[in-house]
């Protein structure tokens, strides 16, 4: 009995640290900019620079190996009360809060971030960039980050309810015709006017949610225009983040010179949309769709 009950136990330890090394495998994925970022385990302390990966950080389960975010990570409730690194922007991020931190994944914003990412990792520590640019883009960040976090099953599950969702959206706007989608104008700042080019997130989101980009011929994210491009292209709908304050606002639009003789300012057509549904490349990325979605056909989203 007790030579059996010997080899149980030494069989039991030897499933015990073999678990304990199976849990701490090397994990890799590749961030949004192609890169592969590999760990010699899940990651148990998590810095993030980005709202929208701190959302999708909570999203796939991994919330509670965020050790640090930004000012800006506001959501979900928890994000508000842990240590802060600094702001969104690079110039705003303290590299010497990160390093307390202790952390053995930091998630950037990517490009914004570059000059910072090059620092940490001189400073030998992981970084994954992200910043995805569409729908697809979206779920895969996600599903990578469950993967670096050791979430892979939570991550899958969050990634195809998002996808399943804007789905839903996509399949009733693809049935309009063309005439009756409206021409849109996505303005993303007012002095400058920018917009959103055909490579952007919210280009994506005009799109599934049903309208016609006025300035969709136009590489790159955010794009500079003119006034007169934009009076030219008679924009039928004015869609905008609620975020700029005074700086893009319906009045503010509405008094622009020039602007009299646009669809959108005649009809009052100018709607602003929840910043955080539309702006940051998340988990609540469907209900941003569907926000635009009613903006632009409220009869077929009531």
């Amino acid at each position: 009995m007790r030579l059996k009950s010997a080899r149980t136990l030494f069989a039991v330890a030897l499933c015990v640290l073999w678990a304990g090394r199976a849990a701490a495998a090397p994990v890799s994925a590749a961030d949004s900019l192609g890169r592969m970022v590999s760990l010699d385990g899940p990651a148990a302390r998590i810095v993030s620079l980005s709202p929208a990966a701190t959302e999708a950080l909570f999203a796939v389960g991994a919330g509670g190996q965020v050790v640090g975010d930004t000012t800006y990570c506001d959501y979900p409730e928890a994000a508000r009360s842990l240590p802060k690194v600094g702001g969104y922007v690079a110039e705003t991020v303290s590299v010497e809060r990160i390093l307390a931190l202790r952390p053995d994944l930091v998630v950037s914003g990517g490009s914004l971030h570059a000059a910072l990412e090059a620092s940490l990792r001189k400073l030998g520590l992981r970084v994954f960039a992200y910043e995805p640019a569409g729908f697809r883009d979206v779920a895969d960040a996600m599903m990578a980050l469950g993967v670096l976090s050791g979430k892979p099953k939570p991550a899958i599950k969050a990634a195809a309810s998002l996808t399943a969702a804007i789905k839903r959206v996509t399949d009733a706007t693809a049935a309009i015709p063309a005439s009756r989608k409206p021409r849109v104008l996505w303005l993303v700042y007012d002095d400058p006017l920018m917009t959103c080019g055909s490579a952007s997130l919210p280009h994506a989101i005009l799109e599934a949610a049903g309208g016609r980009d006025i300035f969709a011929d136009l590489r790159g994210p955010w794009p500079q225009v003119s006034s007169e491009a934009v009076i030219r292209r008679a924009p039928e709908v004015i869609l905008s983040p609620d975020d700029m304050g005074d700086k893009v606002s319906a009045s503010r639009i509405a008094a622009k010179a020039g602007w009299s003789a646009i669809p959108a300012v005649q009809t009052g057509r100018i709607l602003l949309l929840p910043a955080a549904l539309v702006s940051r490349a998340g988990p609540r990325l469907a209900a941003g769709v569907m926000a635009a979605a009613r903006a632009l056909h409220p009869e077929l989203f009531p």
